[in-house]
């Protein structure tokens, strides 16, 4: 019975990971409003049954294609936030990265068979990638892309991996997230391994129709979705050097930041570690070499991590299986380590139990759900310092008619609380808003030459603002006065 009610170190780091996404809760939903657009799109889908593949949220661009790629992830987390508010929202975050980790971490000691190098190597990687963790549809990508990988590794082994899992877990990647890209690409560093070594003739032609059959299945797979081909063009679009720079996500690490120093060092111990074992036979493989798979895999998650901060998540779940494997290499060398090592399998592996994740999962469900019924409030919430709250609540007492112009990163969290009443002028989706409008957006926010011509373009009678932007004196200047002001917003109305 004990063997079903002791912890194993994979339980603990699942729990741990949890605690620590859900700490970080508040920091998550003050970072951007995105989640407001995602609550709003799922909440239409849930009520109207209909998966909209044109736009329904901004007045600019009313009834362009706008592919839902990310759909089933805001259903999710529109269900969770009808259940059980924002606090459902937080707790369907934590449980998806925590299980992110835990899948690579179970693999990572699996294939290196030194559980405790691989806890450590994991926990690094968990911080390296926290910087990304936000209540958004992209954490899917974190678990499906763990999930992928392990597969990936075990049909480059020569293992039995039915292939019809590939696409059918494309299936759900292609219609929660646009990055499903991401496991086409991590095929094609493994299809492009297998070609490595068909070159040198040192490979196996069984394994290299089942690459084929893998990609070709799951590319099928993506394009099974609303919009068709349309998710593939929406996660491509965004590829304006403009836009990109204006997103502190999308712009390389700032290395001067704290919150990067974890990517740089699991990053130098990567590059330290592969030099260090580059002629050494790996722990659990068949290879005499480091498998050019890994090579492939490893530079082009490096780079992609190098190229976008958002990206750094990717690199730290494709390296810790990989990285741990060759550590071990280094480990064993230490004869005291490597029999703590052995020590601490020997101890795990009896162990079969998962009563403490599960446990403590179900009571935190349970917790947030009793508290949510007797209280009829979430404790999470949206942080009224950062967005327009109050204001918001004014404005559904006091609803304006025209259009507005607001603030982009307010976009989502408008949308949340005053859509369908109104549309917004923008939100923070400048892959659909484009190069073009972003420019119009920012033309009007630095007052450039112009801007009144925007705004008349556009027929905009009321605008929502940060009260210390250019803008809004520029406004009160020209005759448009103020409906309502607090600390945070200022709403101005056109005369």
């Amino acid at each position: 019975m004990k063997n079903f009610l002791i912890p194993r170190l994979r339980d603990v780091f699942f729990l741990a990971i949890l605690f620590a996404a859900l700490a970080l809760g508040p920091r998550m939903l003050s970072l951007d409003s995105d989640l407001g657009r995602h609550l709003t799109l799922g909440g239409f889908i849930l009520d109207s049954h209909q998966i909209p593949i044109r736009d329904l949220f901004s007045h600019i661009r009313a009834d362009a294609p706008r592919p839902a790629y990310e759909w089933l992830m805001q259903v999710i987390f529109a269900l969770a936030n009808r259940l059980v508010g924002l606090d459902g929202v937080l707790l369907v975050t934590a449980l998806v990265i925590a299980a992110a980790f835990a899948v690579v971490y179970v693999d990572a000691a699996r294939r290196s068979r030194f559980p405790l190098a691989a806890l450590m190597i994991a926990s690094l990687a968990a911080a390296a990638s926290s910087l990304h963790w936000l209540p958004r549809p992209h954490v899917i990508t974190f678990l499906l892309l763990a999930i992928w990988l392990e597969w990936l590794e075990h049909v480059r082994c020569g293992e039995s991996v039915p292939w019809w899992q590939f696409p059918a877990l494309m299936l759900i990647w292609a219609n929660a997230h646009g990055g499903f890209l991401f496991g086409i690409l991590a095929w094609l560093a493994y299809f492009g391994g297998w070609m490595w070594e068909a070159i040198r003739k040192s490979a196996n032609p069984k394994i290299g129709k089942q690459w084929l059959l893998i990609g070709g299945s799951s590319l099928l797979a993506s394009i099974l979705t609303p919009s068709g081909w349309g998710n593939w063009q929406a996660v491509l679009a965004n590829h304006s050097s403009y836009i990109l720079s204006r997103t502190v996500e999308t712009r390389p690490p700032d290395f001067s930041q704290p919150g990067t120093w974890p990517f740089a060092l699991l990053l130098g111990i990567t590059i330290i570690i592969i030099l260090a074992t580059r002629k050494d036979k790996p722990a659990a493989q068949s290879d005499s070499h480091f498998a050019m798979s890994h090579v492939f895999l490893l530079a082009g998650f490096a780079a992609l991590g190098l190229l976008m901060a958002r990206n750094i998540p990717l690199f730290a779940i494709a390296v810790v299986p990989i990285l741990s494997e060759r550590a071990r290499n280094v480990f064993q060398r230490a004869q005291r380590w490597e029999t703590v090592e052995a020590n601490v399998a020997a101890l795990e592996s009896p162990l079969r139990g998962a009563v403490w994740p599960i446990t403590f999962g179900l009571a935190l469900t349970l917790f947030i759900g009793i508290r949510f019924q007797t209280q009829k409030e979430a404790l999470a919430r949206f942080d009224g310092r950062v967005f327009p709250v109050a204001a918001a609540d004014w404005l559904n007492a006091n609803p304006q008619s025209g259009n507005m112009f607001n603030d982009i990163n307010w976009g989502g969290y408008l949308l949340y609380r005053l859509w369908p009443g109104q549309k917004v002028f923008v939100d923070s989706q400048t892959d659909f808003y484009g190069e073009a409008l972003t420019r119009k957006y920012e033309q009007v926010v630095t007052l450039s030459a112009g801007w009144e011509n925007v705004l008349s373009k556009y027929n905009v009678t009321w605008v929502i603002l940060p009260p210390d932007v250019p803008l809004a004196s520029a406004l009160r200047d020209t005759g448009w006065h103020i409906l309502y002001s607090d600390s945070t917003t200022v709403i101005l109305k056109h005369p």
